[in-house]
């Protein structure tokens, strides 16, 4: 019996793990509109601090890396990681890929205060920069 409570308490956690790896991509949210997304860029959100607050996107440093020209550089981040999925990786696990040169300071909240429509409006228009 105590080999079957093991076993399913192991299927029980591998599946749990596949499920985040699924929740750490793009391709589960909607089409999102760079102009709203624009918007949100400097627009405070259930509390959650403006991104233009630490990141420019004229080339200046604040706390953050500039995102000038990121819909160019986001490719070019991680091996084998899309702009989208690099891009929803450093919004909902900023910790995960961190640009050398900076501190990981990056309020690790936006998951639990946008929405689904609200990031990908937001990938939309950093993607268009």
């Amino acid at each position: 019996m105590k080999q079957l409570i093991a076993f399913l308490v192991l299927v029980v956690l591998a599946i749990s793990g596949c499920a985040n790896s699924e929740e750490e991509s793009a391709a589960s949210l909607p089409e999102g509109d760079p102009s709203r997304g624009e918007t949100l860029f400097s627009q405070y959100i259930d509390g959650a601090p403006v991104c233009s607050a630490c990141h420019t996107i004229d080339g200046s440093t604040l706390v953050g890396p500039s995102l000038q020209d990121y819909g160019e550089t986001a490719s070019t981040r991680k091996p084998d990681t899309s702009a989208e999925d690099y891009t929803y990786t450093s919004i909902v696990r900023p910790g995960a890929f961190v640009v050398d040169g900076f501190p990981n300071a990056m309020y690790s909240q936006y998951r639990q205060r946008l929405t689904d429509r609200q990031i990908a409006d937001l990938i939309a228009y950093l993607l268009s920069l």
